[in-house]
């Protein structure tokens, strides 16, 4: 096949999940937002302007304020964000009034600190600013980078596959299909962990790819793909710490697989060169809290304000807890199997006859030591407790994992098994994706009350406080915006032909 009709298929990809990640964007403000805003401003790691309107923003005695996190997921952030600000400088300057103080109002919600964060930045003048910081981090960042990640699953898949078909609807169920979905509204370091994650074990899997793979693949082998993948997880651990399991996980496999191929050393080769591709992401997240807290080798959570689960073994980590151990993976309210049920049916991938080969047994390892990894860490973390909250978080990383190992599983499967794994996820993730609550809440709200978009309910739900005041007595459907990029999405694929060559 042609390499034009290859990247034809990538982009109708990449336009896709672009566009829908886009409409599905969620207002939320978060600590990340704040850093983003000052680097992206004055080049300034301090949130001084921001304390008191989140409560992940903390000031140490004579340094300033900071974020209660690592900085990547801020630091890629505020590359939209300083590219907007022209634009933003011409609307202030226009409508003076946007940021301007403004009078308390109502936000119609039962929680009552949404109410209260609202009216702080309308005290300050920062609500506009900061919804449309969110809004720029979301569009310019992380839809972005969803889309580059999808298409990276396609390429791998498409290789392994030989069938460019299965290639794109496989990708597209990863996208709509996984809590990727759900964490790409908005700013987020789990969503760019779980990219970093997903691009790390393809780069992997070229670089010690096995006798029976495909020739003439377009991913680099040896020592650029081993680089490459610790490029990937140095940057993961720039954006968070659940990213050094991954690290570990990673770095015993690529240990483990060198010695089996070329001994001791060569195990200790292959696993210098993942470290040299980590080396410049650890080294910019050392001179971050070194410039920060004045010790590069202590974290944020080591300085930030005590609360009831920092107090827990060494600033919040401590032996996995029972309660996280099961919560992570099937609370109703954050586990990774509530919020997508299909990734269960991987743990067959060992006992399924793999004759497309999508994954090797060595590979299949790989993805359940870096699974049971993360999720260990994520037990042992306390802060993980704070997750009924905010949705599935910690264990998002290993959803690329566990799709991968989910392929062969559903290639085996016939058609009606298929529609019974891969149905229900669809429309729970779809739904979490739109309401933005539990999966029971969100599956009731769309049942009950149709579809929606966050930001159309955020508008609602502000509607009084004059953002979008005909709301108040008129709602608006987000059906017609569902039609637009139905029509659109149609557009894009209408002239499609996979590529049938036989491999």
């Amino acid at each position: 096949m042609s390499s034009s009709r290859r990247s034809g298929a990538a982009a109708r990809l990449a336009l896709t999940v672009f566009l829908v990640y886009v409409a599905h964007f969620a207002s939320n403000v978060v600590r990340e937002t704040y850093l983003a805003i000052t680097l992206g401003e004055h080049l300034s790691v301090r949130v001084d302007d921001y304390v008191g309107l989140h409560p992940d923003l903390f000031e140490i005695p004579g340094r300033g304020a900071y974020i209660n996190n690592n900085p990547g997921a801020s630091m890629l952030g505020a590359i939209p964000y300083a590219l907007a600000r022209p634009a933003l400088a011409i609307l202030f300057h226009a409508r003076p009034d946007l940021i301007k103080p403004k009078p308390a109002a109502a936000y119609n919600d039962p929680r009552p600190n949404r109410t209260k964060f609202l009216n702080a930045s309308r005290e300050r003048g920062l609500d506009v600013k900061l919804g449309l910081a969110a809004a720029i981090t979301q569009a310019g960042l992380m839809a972005p980078l969803g889309a580059i990640a999808v298409v990276v699953l396609f390429g791998f898949l498409r290789d392994r596959l030989g069938d460019e078909r299965a290639a794109v609807w496989l990708s597209i169920l990863y996208a709509f299909g996984t809590p990727i979905f759900f964490r790409s509204a908005f700013l987020n370091q789990n969503a760019i962990v779980t990219h970093c994650t997903l691009i790390a074990f393809v780069l992997l899997a070229s670089a010690t790819r096995s006798s029976g793979a495909t020739d003439g693949s377009a991913w680099p082998s040896g020592n650029r793909a081993l680089m490459g993948a610790g490029a990937m997880l140095g940057i993961a651990l720039l954006c968070d710490y659940s990213a050094a399991a991954l690290i570990v996980a990673f770095g015993f496999w690529t240990l483990g697989r060198g010695w089996h191929r070329n001994g001791f050393a060569g195990g200790l080769r292959d696993t210098g060169w993942l470290a040299a591709g980590a080396i410049g992401p650890l080294l910019l997240l050392l001179w971050y809290q070194w410039d920060a807290f004045g010790n590069p080798f202590l974290p944020a959570q080591h300085y930030m304000t005590a609360t009831q689960y920092s107090g827990r073994g060494i600033d919040g980590i401590s032996l996995p807890v029972g309660a996280l151990l099961w919560g992570n993976l099937f609370d109703l309210r954050y586990g990774l199997f509530a919020f997508s049920p299909m990734l269960l049916a991987a743990v067959a991938a060992p006992f399924v006859e793999r004759r497309n080969r999508v994954v090797s047994s060595a590979e299949l390892t790989l993805i359940f030591v870096a699974c049971a990894a993360l999720w260990l860490f994520s037990s042992a973390n306390q802060y993980a407790f704070l997750q009924w909250n905010t949705g599935v978080r910690y264990m998002v990383p290993a959803a690329p994992l566990l799709f991968i190992g989910l392929v062969p599983v559903l290639l085996r499967c016939g058609p009606v098994l298929r529609y019974l794994i891969v149905l229900p996820t669809v429309v729970i993730s779809w739904s979490v994706a739109m309401v933005r609550e539990d999966v029971p809440t969100s599956l009731m709200h769309v049942l009950i009350g149709g579809f929606e978009l966050p930001f159309l309910t955020v508008l609602r739900k502000t509607a009084s406080a004059g953002y979008a005041p005909f709301l108040v007595t008129a709602g608006v459907s987000p059906l017609p915006i569902f039609v637009l990029l139905a029509v659109t999405i149609l557009f894009i694929w209408r002239r499609y032909e996979p590529d049938m060559e036989p491999r």
